[in-house]
């Protein structure tokens, strides 16, 4: 693993301040905003993408157990619950698909170094991470559509298709050249090291970008943003138990299991954003302010992760 991240993820949350109040109180309806926000956001991936193990998926097949519990509580446990907390929006089909969008997406980024600094085992749970990342970009738009019962169909998807292949799969590859090439350089080596030490501050700036985009748009319904935020706090109650259990019924050490807890609580919002503001902003303009809310929440709620999950599963913990 990539040990550089020096800043904290909670560096984000004035991205989001900032996004904010430059979309409300400084609109600015430009080309030029819209592009550099594209921009950012493929940076933003690259520098996330080049902090896995893209070129040792491998070490996933060593820990089995884990492999299942992670994928136990990706494909099974967080798809009902998110079904569930959905149904409550289902007056505003904009919240209730970006609910399911952000909540369906394994997280990839945020939660490793939570998992670091809680004293887990991340190595556990590193070599998941590309897979989990390969799995969402086809399986959670399927499911979101799928769960939302009809509310977002299949023929709302196309505009996402290209956004994907530019924005994440193109900075995918190009972090698996560089991840190539470090292997052989020592100049390379070091240039990814720095690069991703501006993970932090570019997902910062990605989220101000689309903010400040986006926001301007929907000024009469950011109130409505206030009913997924309980919804998404609920989530993060409800997988500290759930994580916990996934740990034990697969028989997970002590420091597996605190990873398992953390990375299950952790979702994929980074790499959704792009994916929701490719939807067609006249019917899905709320659903990338419904993923950065969960953003923000999600960093919150990892702090406090970051100190109860210790102690519910203690180092001597059977």
């Amino acid at each position: 693993m990539t040990r550089t991240r020096t800043l904290s993820t909670a560096w984000i949350l004035p991205g989001v301040g900032l996004g904010f109040l430059l979309g409300v109180y400084l609109p600015w309806d430009s080309d030029i905003l819209s592009s550099a926000t594209w921009v950012f956001l493929g940076v933003m991936v690259f520098l996330v993408v080049s902090g896995l193990p893209l070129l040792s998926m491998g070490r996933a097949i060593a820990k089995p157990k884990v492999l299942a519990a992670l994928f136990a509580l990706n494909l099974l446990v967080v798809p009902l619950i998110a079904f569930v907390l959905s149904r409550v929006l289902w007056q505003v089909p904009a919240l209730q698909v970006g609910l399911l969008l952000v909540l369906l997406a394994p997280g990839v980024a945020l939660s490793l170094t939570t998992v670091t600094q809680a004293g887990g085992d991340v190595e556990s749970v590193l070599g998941a991470k590309p897979l989990l990342l390969a799995g969402q970009l086809v399986v959670v738009p399927l499911y979101a559509v799928w769960l939302s019962g009809g509310v977002l169909s299949f023929s709302d998807l196309p505009s996402t298709f290209v956004v994907i292949a530019t924005v994440i799969v193109g900075p995918a590859i190009l972090a698996v050249a560089l991840q190539g090439g470090a292997r052989a350089s020592a100049a390379l080596s070091r240039m990814r090291i720095g690069l991703t030490r501006a993970t932090v501050p570019v997902i910062a700036l990605a989220v101000a970008a689309v903010l400040w985009m986006r926001v301007p748009d929907h000024l009469s319904e950011l109130e409505l943003l206030y009913r997924v935020i309980p919804l998404f706090f609920a989530f993060l109650v409800l997988l500290a138990p759930l994580g916990l259990l996934a740990g034990i019924l697969a028989g997970l050490n002590p420091p597996e299991k605190r990873a398992i807890m953390i990375v299950g609580a952790g979702r994929g919002g980074v790499i959704m954003l792009p994916i929701a503001l490719a939807l067609d902003p006249d019917i899905w303009g709320l659903v990338p302010l419904v993923v950065i809310t969960q953003l923000s929440l999600e960093i919150v709620g990892l702090m406090v992760y970051r100190s109860i999950v210790p102690e519910i599963v203690p180092s001597y913990a059977r």
